[in-house]
C-alpha cells in the first residue's frame, strides 16, 4: 500500500479539519442567524447577550407595569372627573336649599336628590377595573366602602415598578382620596345656649399658627379683633352698651357707647369700673397679630353676668357663643361653625381654609368632646338627612360640600400628574428597548450576506486542497480501501 509523505499528510488533516469546522460554522450561521451557538464560541460575548437578554426582559417588565398603570390611572382620573361634577351639582342644591323659602315637602324632594347623589358616589367610590377595586389600595379585592360609608380597605396606596428607581401609585387607599378637613365635635347640644358643663380652653395648632380660647362660666371675649388698640372701636364697626348685673340679675353699673373707646381705653374703664365685682379685663394678642379682649369673673363660682347691647362681648359659656369667639378671633384661614345635625341638636365645626390643612386639636381642663374628621360620603349623607327631616343646610354644610368637591379636584389633580409622569416615560422606554435589542442583535446574530460569502470562501478554499493534494500525490480514497 503507497502512503503519501508524512508532512503532506499533516498538513492535509489540519487544513481539512479547519475548513470543514469553518464550513460547518457559517452554514449553522446561515441557517440559524445567530453567530453565538455555544458559549465557547465566544465567551465574552455570550455574557454580554445573556446581561442584555436580562436587561430587555427586566425593562419589558417595566413596560407592562407603565401600560398598567397608564391604564388604570386613566380610568381613576375619568371616575374622580365624573364625581367631582356630582359633589358640585350637590353644592349648587344645597345654596339654594339653604337660601331660599323652602316648604318642608321641598326640602325632602331636594334630600331625594341627595340620596340619588349619594348612592351614585359610593357606586363610583367602589368601582372595579377587572378583579381590582381603584380606591382599596393595596387591598386589591376587597371593597373600598361599606353600606356604612366607613372605609375598609387598605391604608397603603398600591404602587408597581414602572423602572429601575422609579415607582407609581396605581390605587390610591380612599380613606385619604375621599377624606376630609372638617373637624366636628362629637359632643351635641339640645340648643344653641346649652351652657357647658365645665370650663377649660381650645388649643388649635396647624401650620405653624396656634389659637387658644377660654371656655366656661364668667369668661367674655370680644368676639372680634381690632388692628390698632388705640383706635375707636367704631372705626371697626364695634359698638354697645356694656351692662355688668349682679347674681340677683340686678343692674350694677355699665359702660356707655364704648365704641368711643379704644381697645386699651375700654379695657381700663372695664378694671375700673366692673373692678368692685371681681371683674377683670385683659388685651389679647391674636396669631395673626391683631387684638382682642377678654374678661374674667375672679369669684368661684362666678356670679356675675355682663351683657352687651351690640353683641360684640359674649360669654365664651355655649356653643353658640363659643363659635362665634373662636371665628371671630381666629386667622382668616380658618373658620368655626355652629352646626346643627339632623336631629335638630347642635355641635361646633371647624374647618380651615386650605383643602390639605391638617389641624391639631387639644383640650385643658374638662374637655368639650373629641373632634372627629368626616369623610366626604358622610358629609354628604349628613346633609341628605337633614334635607329628609325638613331642616335647611347652615353655613358649616355649605362649606363642608365646597371641601369634599376641592378635595375630589385636588386627588384628580394628584392623580393627573402621576399619570403624567408616566406617560413621559413612555417614550424613553421605547427608545432603550431599541437600544438593548440592537445592541443585542449585533452582538448575538450574524451578518446574512457576510456569512454566505465567509462560506463561498471556505467551500472554495476546501475544494482547492482537494484538487492540490490530489494533484500532489495522487492521493484519492481509492488507494487506501
Amino acid at each position: 500500500m503507497k502512503v503519501p509523505d508524512n508532512l503532506m499528510y499533516s498538513i492535509f488533516k489540519s487544513q481539512d479539519e479547519r475548513l470543514r469546522e469553518q464550513i460547518t460554522r457559517k452554514t449553522i450561521e446561515i441557517a440559524t442567524g445567530k453567530r453565538i451557538q455555544n458559549i465557547s464560541d465566544d465567551p465574552p460575548a455570550t455574557y454580554e447577550v445573556i446581561s442584555l437578554k436580562k436587561e430587555i426582559s427586566q425593562l419589558s417588565q417595566f413596560s407592562k407595569n407603565r401600560l398598567f398603570a397608564d391604564m388604570n390611572l386613566s380610568y381613576v382620573d375619568y371616575t374622580l372627573g365624573s364625581m367631582s361634577t356630582k359633589v358640585k351639582e350637590l353644592y349648587t342644591k344645597a345654596v339654594q336649599a339653604k337660601k331660599d323659602i323652602n316648604s318642608p315637602d321641598s326640602l325632602r324632594a331636594i334630600g331625594a336628590l341627595f340620596d340619588e347623589a349619594l348612592s351614585f358616589l359610593v357606586q363610583r367610590a367602589n368601582e372595579q377595573v377587572g378583579d381590582n377595586y381603584i380606591f382599596s389600595g393595596a387591598s386589591l379585592t376587597k371593597k373600598p366602602f361599606s353600606d356604612t360609608l366607613v372605609y375598609q380597605g387598605s391604608q397603603e396606596a398600591f404602587n408597581v415598578q414602572i423602572g429601575k428607581y422609579e415607582f407609581s401609585e396605581v390605587f390610591s387607599a380612599g380613606d385619604k382620596v375621599f377624606s376630609s378637613n372638617v373637624y366636628e365635635l362629637d359632643t351635641t347640644f339640645a340648643t344653641p345656649t346649652t351652657a357647658f358643663s365645665g370650663s377649660g380652653s381650645i388649643q388649635i395648632t396647624y401650620d405653624g399658627t396656634t389659637v387658644n380660647v377660654d371656655y366656661g362660666r364668667g369668661i367674655w371675649y370680644l368676639a372680634g379683633k381690632v388692628e390698632d388698640p388705640n383706635l375707636p372701636l367704631s372705626t371697626y364697626g364695634i359698638n354697645g352698651d356694656l351692662i355688668l348685673y349682679d347674681n340677683a340679675n340686678n343692674e350694677v353699673t355699665r359702660i356707655t357707647n364704648y365704641g368711643d373707646l379704644s381697645l386699651n381705653d375700654l379695657i381700663s374703664q372695664i378694671n375700673t369700673a366692673f373692678g368692685g365685682e371681681n371683674i377683670s379685663a385683659t388685651l389679647v394678642n391674636n396669631p395673626d397679630g391683631t387684638y382682642t379682649l377678654r374678661m374674667q369673673d375672679g369669684d368661684s363660682p362666678a356670679n356675675n353676668t355682663i351683657q352687651d347691647t351690640g353683641g360684640y362681648i359674649l360669654e365664651s359659656n355655649n356653643p353658640q357663643n363659643f363659635a362665634k369667639i373662636l371665628d371671630g378671633i381666629s386667622p382668616s384661614d380658618l373658620s368655626a361653625f355652629l352646626h346643627q345635625k339632623p336631629n335638630g341638636q347642635y355641635t361646633l365645626r371647624i374647618i380651615p381654609e386650605e383643602v390639605n390643612t391638617t389641624l391639631n386639636i387639644t383640650f385643658s381642663g374638662t374637655a368639650l368632646g373629641n373632634f372627629t374628621t368626616p369623610n366626604v360620603f358622610q358629609l354628604v349623607n349628613e346633609v341628605k338627612d337633614k334635607l329628609n327631616n325638613a331642616l335647611q343646610p347652615d353655613d358649616s354644610d355649605i362649606m363642608a360640600l365646597q371641601r369634599g368637591y376641592d378635595k375630589i379636584v385636588y386627588e384628580r389633580s394628584r392623580v393627573g400628574s402621576v399619570l403624567s409622569q408616566v406617560k413621559n416615560i413612555e417614550p424613553v422606554q421605547e427608545n432603550k428597548m431599541d437600544v438593548l435589542n440592537k445592541q443585542k442583535s449585533d452582538t448575538e446574530e450574524v451578518d446574512l450576506s457576510e456569512s454566505i460569502m465567509d462560506y463561498t470562501r471556505y467551500r472554495t478554499a476546501y475544494e482547492a486542497l482537494m484538487r492540490i493534494v490530489t494533484q500532489t500525490r495522487d492521493m484519492t480514497i481509492l488507494r487506501y480501501l
